[in-house]
């Protein structure tokens, strides 16, 4: 467990990496994307021009002359009908190579949304291109919103949504592993929210408007409703007659595998399980339950699901194109492969080396996230009792440990009242997590808090102590917040405590450190009081250089926490 728990991570599991960026995957999952942007494109016009619904039907009328000029020409369809061959095509390909359904909720969602949508779908396009290619009929918005509404009116705002939701989650998946992207993530959602919503009511109103006027006289006649019957009959035998087509061969690779030979592949803390050659490395560990991170879904567009094989790496086939573009940009060992390409025919022993995020799992290999390591935000406290060495001079033993044992009682009591994690005691020192199952704001305050507890606890021990110890009780805490890795760390076989490593735990210690320099109580960085959303303390302010960074940290010491205002949760 050890060496998982203490393997060297560079990057976060969203590959924030400036220089090298995500791969571009190989050529059917490039096609498959840029296929999808053009669907994307093109439903984005769609569903603008219904948001003009909002002020009147004319006006939608006048917007789709744009939409139009750009979709109802030959270029326009070709490259539309193109997209959508391609997109559905590769997405049925993927499908049908999967060797098990066991996938995140995202994956699962799209999945479900990607076979809703044809089925919605196809009576729409039946009717707007059918037609129109046909009989000549013109797809107008007082024409369709007329014949839509209010039978189909339910299914098509359904539509809109499963289109639009689909869509949002394959560019979330693919931008999130852009730095750019997080930086515009709020204005991202805003839009995702915003666009589907002026739609509706665009499509909504426009089409009330109609259905109240009266005056659309339909041009569709009986005999082309009934050409419209049968083309959606067909068109939706031929589609779901491919969806099942792929759904059975998930089905036939899995009989067939039934014959075929196990092999074992070991994970550490001597957990190992049987699998079915055929697989993927990710594939085998997700029927089995067993975490391994992949934030671009298995499609060699990120790093994260990186493993190291220990054992059994000379039977794995050469990296494919994708692979080893990944494995380059970001300077891998020759022992380093990703989960989601390989598929092991022998036994194998390999070392997932990017922590799982932390997440609410009952199945048995996840019920203990910690188990395998969990990377995250969050706040450490450092706590140490000041000049201890001196205030134990020539006393007897039994004053100096009910001295220590009383101290680090109340202390420990004051970080678990507020909410904190008590890591580890080290001499006459605390160390404290704060965060851990909140977010970074609320264990930034739990933090100051407890800080202030600890103040109180600072001077009931110097009122307490007794003539014997001349000098003045004095504690010193430091706080910084940052990413750590969370993990039990002990030998195999063992249970292992929890605790933090990582740059944010040094830091912590430094700042404890600082307090003799300032001569004050509380070392905070700036990012603490900001998570916080404290206002800014008045006290020393000052900025410090940490070894190994380049741009100094800026810090607050306080003497006294009395005059801080920390704010509820």
């Amino acid at each position: 467990m050890s060496a998982l728990a203490t393997a060297p991570v560079k990057t976060t599991p969203v590959e924030r990496k400036k220089k090298t960026g995500p791969s571009r995957g190989n050529w059917r999952q490039r096609l498959r994307l840029w296929s999808g942007l053009i669907l994307f494109v093109y439903c984005l016009s769609h569903f603008s021009n219904h948001a003009f619904g909002i002020i009147s039907v004319d006006a939608m009328e006048k917007a789709s002359v744009w939409h139009y000029r750009i979709w109802r020409n030959e270029i326009g369809e070709t490259v539309l009908m193109l997209a959508v061959v391609t997109h559905v095509f590769l997405a049925l390909w993927r499908t049908g190579r999967r060797r098990t359904l066991k996938m995140p909720p995202w994956e699962f969602a799209q999945l479900v949304l990607g076979l809703y949508i044809p089925w919605s779908l196809i009576p729409h396009v039946g009717t707007t291109m059918g037609l129109a290619n046909e009989f000549g009929f013109s797809p107008t918005y007082h024409q369709m919103l007329t014949i839509l509404w209010p039978q189909h009116g339910l299914t098509q705002s359904l539509l809109l949504l499963a289109v639009w939701a689909h869509a949002m989650i394959g560019l979330h998946f693919w931008l999130r592993l852009y730095p750019v992207y997080h930086r515009l993530r709020y204005a991202a959602l805003g839009f995702a929210i915003a666009m589907p919503v002026l739609a509706l009511w665009g499509f909504i109103e426009g089409a009330r408007r109609l259905e109240l006027a009266k005056d659309v006289k339909l041009k569709v006649t009986k005999e082309q409703f009934d050409w419209l019957t049968t083309f959606v009959i067909e068109a939706r035998s031929v589609v779901f007659g491919l969806i099942a087509a792929s759904l059975v061969a998930i089905l036939l690779r899995y009989i067939f595998s039934l014959t075929a030979h196990r092999l074992t592949i070991t994970y550490p803390g001597s957990l190992s399980i049987r699998a079915k050659p055929g697989a993927t490395l990710l594939e085998m560990s997700r029927i089995n339950d067993i975490p391994i991170a992949s934030v671009c879904g298995g499609r060699a567009r990120c790093s994260t699901c990186r493993v190291k094989v220990l054992d059994g790496s000379a039977a794995l086939a050469a990296p494919g194109a994708a692979e080893k573009a990944v494995l380059a940009r970001i300077s891998a060992d020759n022992d380093v492969r990703l989960a989601c390409q390989i598929r092991p025919q022998q036994n194998i022993e390999v070392l997932p080396l990017v922590p799982v995020k932390a997440k609410t799992e009952t199945t048995e290999n996840l019920k203990d996230a910690y188990y395998w390591g969990v990377e995250q935000d969050v706040v450490v406290m450092f706590v140490d009792l000041r000049n201890f060495t001196r205030i134990t001079e020539s006393q007897l033993a039994y004053d100096v440990v009910h001295l220590l044992n009383n101290y680090l009682d109340q202390a420990s009591a004051a970080i678990r009242a507020e909410g904190g994690f008590v890591d580890k005691f080290i001499g006459d020192g605390i160390m404290a997590i704060f965060g851990m199952d909140s977010d970074v704001a609320t264990g930034a305050r739990q933090a100051l808090r407890a800080s202030r507890r600890i103040e109180n606890v600072m001077k009931e021990l110097e009122a307490e102590k007794g003539p014997q110890f001349q000098d003045p009780i004095r504690l010193g805490i430091g706080l910084h917040l940052g990413p750590a890795i969370l993990g039990r760390i002990g030998a195999a076989g063992t249970s292992g405590g929890l605790t933090a490593l990582g740059d944010v735990v040094n830091t912590s210690s430094r700042l404890e450190t600082e307090n003799k320099t300032h001569g004050s109580f509380l070392v905070v960085s700036k990012d603490v009081i900001d998570a916080a959303n404290v206002p800014a303390p008045v006290a020393q302010s000052a900025e410090i250089k940490i070894r190994g960074k380049e741009i100094p940290l800026q810090i607050f010491a306080l003497s006294s926490l009395d005059a801080l205002d920390i704010p509820a949760n």
